[in-house]
């Protein structure tokens, strides 16, 4: 009997030993399908990872444990690894594990939740995979499968390139009037002392202290009012004309201009109408007429048409007995315009006689002045400056530029409509056209940008600011191909959107590194690489030079 016990036990043993030589562990993952793995961003900051791990049927034997081990491989080579998910042989003596029948296909889901933070953009999820033979206790580790992780990234809107004109072709000129009574034409000492011309001649006097003040040309203007007949009016404007001559060429000389005036210098003209409209619409504004906005609005409006503008100015004379007591009196006056040589003024200076001189600042000195101020003070200067020369596109064009730094969109629209009024020359239509453009995109209609872009001559601005469109409206592909010829920051923005993160990083180190969307851009950049601590730095850099810039990241 205990001979036959004894053969039992070393048949039992001899089957057991048979059983481990014959069980196996693959050479390698080659069989197993990995699925493409979600990353479902929720709501509370965190990203979801899911994915199915597919093992073909009899792939293991029945004392298999399998363990999927998934990590982060993040683009600074840190790496963070996530939960593993085991599952093992029905046969595998531990049984801490779900259990599963290795002898037919097993789809094995994994699911884990991590915090959101940049560095995902450019990690990898990695996933290794491990096997052990409870029996024989051999394993193997190797890598079964890897992904980049697919996160919605929240897009860095472009650098907003609202256009601002460096300088206008506009001189300056040295403006004055006198006004004469009904039917009068004689410069009395009263008329020689009224306010505007004595200002205009304390100007004079303080540019006549300047060795780079040279009078080049002064047009005269003589003109009567619309109540009279041409019999009248034609020869009184003359005379006016012809006193305020004289009358100015003396005044040079009393207020200490040496310099020789030739006679060609001069140009004597009157009128015996509306005059010059740039006149009428200038006196509209400075009056005290109740509606003077309004009315102004609808002459500016008629800018380009001086014919119709004319007729229907007298009409709103005849019409408007304010209008006629207000403006008839404006209207008999003989007028001088000093044209001289462009002088060299500090900002300081600009600023100055902005406040108190503004007659002789060329709008290229108010544009040189106005870079210097904050938006609210430029939009004021600006403004001012209007209302002295009311056909300079390029003021219109820097006051919306302003409008649109103080968010006040409907009023830089309705700047740029009264710019389009004035302009003239295809070079001002693109100016303002543009800026159009880009109060659009602003607004976030795109279309009334594309059909202002489309309006404009210049094919190299019009391709940049499309790429800017294109960004706005989050095709960064065609943004890129529109942007390349500049690599500014926003083709480094459009690369980032694209989640080209290092070819982004090599264009904003290649800027001015002083520029806060240049920092602000790197400072996410650097995130998306996880190198943390050199995001934090740009971007506190950032928000020291505009602190508007930590909304971006609310």
């Amino acid at each position: 009997m205990k001979k036959i016990l004894n053969i039992l036990i070393l048949g039992a043993v001899c089957l057991v030993a048979a059983s481990c030589a014959g069980t196996r562990i693959p050479a390698d993952y080659s069989g197993i399908v990995c699925g493409e793995p979600v990353f479902d961003v929720q709501q509370n900051g965190t990203v979801k990872i899911s994915f199915c791990v597919e093992v073909p049927a009899n792939y293991f034997e029945k004392r298999i444990t399998f363990s999927i081990m998934p990590s982060i491989l993040y683009a600074n080579g840190d790496v963070k690894e996530l939960p593993c998910y085991t599952v093992q042989g029905f046969s595998v003596v531990d049984t801490n594990y779900p259990v599963v029948d290795w002898s037919v296909q097993q789809v094995l889901c994994y699911s884990t939740t991590i915090p959101y933070h940049d560095g995902l953009a450019t990690a990898t999820l990695q996933t290794k995979a491990w096997i052990l033979n409870c029996l024989s206790k051999e394993e193997l580790c190797l890598p079964l499968c890897s992904w980049a992780i697919a996160v919605p990234l929240t897009p860095v809107l472009p650098v907003y390139m609202a256009h601002i004109a460096a300088e206008s072709s506009v001189r300056a000129a040295l403006r004055g009037k006198i006004y004469f009574p009904v039917n009068g034409y004689t410069v009395t000492g009263a008329i020689a002392t009224q306010p505007e011309i004595t200002r205009t001649l304390n100007s004079l006097r303080q540019l006549t202290n300047r060795n780079d003040f040279n009078i080049t040309r002064i047009d005269v203007e003589g003109n009567a009012s619309p109540e009279g007949t041409s019999r009248i009016n034609d020869p009184l404007a003359k005379r006016r004309a012809d006193n305020t001559r004289n009358f100015f060429a003396k005044a040079l000389k009393d207020n200490g201009y040496t310099k020789e005036v030739p006679a060609s210098a001069w140009t004597v003209n009157s009128t015996s109408g509306m005059g010059f409209w740039n006149e009428f619409y200038t006196a509209m504004k400075e009056s005290s007429i109740s509606n003077k906005d309004q009315l102004a609005e609808k002459f500016l409006r008629l800018a380009s048409n001086p014919v119709e503008a004319e007729r229907q100015i007298r009409a709103e004379i005849a019409s408007n007995a304010e209008v006629k007591n207000v403006m008839l009196p404006l209207l008999r006056y003989g007028s001088v315009a000093v044209n001289f040589d462009p002088i060299k003024l500090t900002a300081e200076e600009i600023r100055v006689i902005a406040d108190n001189q503004p007659e002789y600042l060329t709008p290229n000195d108010i544009i040189q002045a106005a870079m210097e101020l904050e938006p609210d003070q430029a939009i004021a200067l600006y403004k001012r400056s209007l209302d002295r020369y009311p056909d300079v596109v390029e003021l219109y064009v820097n006051l919306a530029y302003n409008q649109i730094q103080k968010n006040d969109l409907e009023g830089a629209q309705q700047t740029l409509e009264n710019a389009q009024l004035v302009a003239d020359q295809q070079q001002e239509k693109d100016m303002v056209a543009l800026q159009r453009a880009c109060v659009a995109m602003k607004q976030g209609m795109y279309s009334n940008a594309e059909s202002a872009l489309s309006a404009i001559s210049d094919e190299g601005m019009t391709r940049y600011y499309r790429g800017v469109l294109a960004i706005y409206q989050e095709d960064n592909d065609k943004a890129i191909r529109l942007l390349e010829n500049d690599k500014d920051i926003n083709y480094a923005i459009a690369l980032l959107n694209k989640n080209k993160v290092k070819e982004a990083l090599n264009i904003l180190q290649d800027l001015d590194q002083d520029c806060p969307y240049v920092l602000y851009a790197s400072g996410v950049a650097y995130g998306r690489l996880n190198e943390n601590a050199k995001a934090a730095e740009y971007k506190a850099k950032a928000y020291q030079i505009d602190p508007s810039l930590k909304l971006l990241d609310n």
